[in-house]
């Protein structure tokens, strides 16, 4: 760390915008990089603007004007989020920079990057969430990816990441079917057990048949996850310029239809179980679901996991409190800093 200092003092901190930012004027910079900014996040975000048409254009059946103009607002706001949070790091970069006379370790990056993350407190809730999600799952990975024994046995070790992802499992469908908290996961929950008709019947699907509600579940996702692969096979193309079937495997689809398929089976089986108290039944569902992890080891699914886990037991504990700005505000700012400061300001190995 003396050495990543003392080269920065030697070699960044005395230059000027001009030699370490951009090339012109920061009143030029800044108006440039604001309409690279919108073209940048308006190809970033126009998966999800997809994405939210595909999801509520299924559930209705068709894709109407009304549902056409709220996606496109929402991609408005994602896109406006995106630019103002980039707009804000590039200009507290030469702002600081003016004003104290060099580049300090903290002002290049840290400090600017805490700036832009603070304004995402005030986005609407849902563009809110996109940003944090993405920020905080990131910082996970980056943590899991540090040069420390534990990072380093937990990101080489499949087995380990299954059983993580398996406690994961269990804590996240466990909220979402007791609406602890809704936030998305790849896999919907059985819905809970009527007390007035538990008695009648063991499982609470609509199915008479739990074989034939386990094959439809299998089907249903196989579809998604054979969806998900064409995406990604698309985008990978599509960045590398070559459009070759080594870009589709079929990944997703071997984990969401394997994810889902032990998750039912176990379900209904432990609900037939007088051996097995009701209030373990769905969790152990949930936790075995979750070997389903070894078909697509990950470790973005795995700290996405670990993410919604926190989320989830964290509501849990907040109960039906609901609060304009929270504590994920507060760490948002910093936790973006963190990232961008990681990524570039790297202390040399070897």
């Amino acid at each position: 760390m003396a050495v990543l200092s003392k080269s920065f003092e030697d070699w960044i901190s005395w230059r000027s915008c001009n030699e370490l930012v951009h090339p012109h004027s920061c009143r030029k910079a800044a108006f440039q990089n604001f309409f690279r900014f919108i073209s940048s996040n308006s190809k970033y975000y126009l998966p999800l603007l997809l994405i939210h048409l595909g999801k509520h254009g299924f559930r209705s059946g068709a894709v109407d004007l009304d549902l056409l103009v709220e996606s496109l607002w929402y991609y408005a706001q994602l896109v406006f989020g995106g630019v103002v949070e980039a707009s804000l790091i590039t200009w507290s970069i030469c702002s600081l920079r003016n004003y104290l006379g060099k580049f300090h370790p903290s002002t290049l990056l840290f400090v600017p990057s805490a700036l832009g993350g603070a304004f995402c407190a005030f986005f609407p809730k849902k563009v809110k969430h996109v940003q944090q999600t993405a920020i905080f799952q990131s910082v996970i990975e980056n943590l899991m990816l540090l040069n420390h024994p534990l990072c380093r046995l937990l990101s080489t070790s499949v087995g380990l990441q299954a059983a993580i992802f398996m406690v994961c499992s269990a804590v996240i469908l466990e909220g979402k079917q007791r609406k602890w908290y809704n936030g998305f996961w790849f896999l919907i929950p059985d819905p809970a057990p009527d007390k007035d008709t538990c008695d009648k019947k063991s499982c609470s699907h609509s199915e008479s048949d739990c074989g034939l509600y386990i094959v439809r579940g299998i089907r249903n996702y196989l579809m998604y996850g054979l969806a998900l692969d064409i995406f990604k096979a698309l985008v990978s193309c599509t960045k590398s310029g070559q459009w070759d079937l080594k870009h589709f495997k079929l990944q997703s689809t071997a984990w969401l239809g394997c994810y889902v398929g032990i998750y039912r089976a176990v379900h209904c089986y432990l609900r037939r179980s007088p051996a097995i108290k009701d209030s373990l039944r769905h969790p152990l569902a949930g936790f075995l679901g979750g070997f389903s992890y070894l078909f697509y080891p990950k470790l973005t699914i795995l700290s996405y996991a670990l993410l919604e886990a926190s989320r989830t037991l964290w509501a849990k504990r907040q109960g039906s409190e609901k609060k304009r700005y929270g504590y994920s505000d507060i760490i948002f700012p910093f936790a973006m800093a963190y990232l961008v400061q990681s990524y570039v300001m790297k202390e040399p190995t070897g």
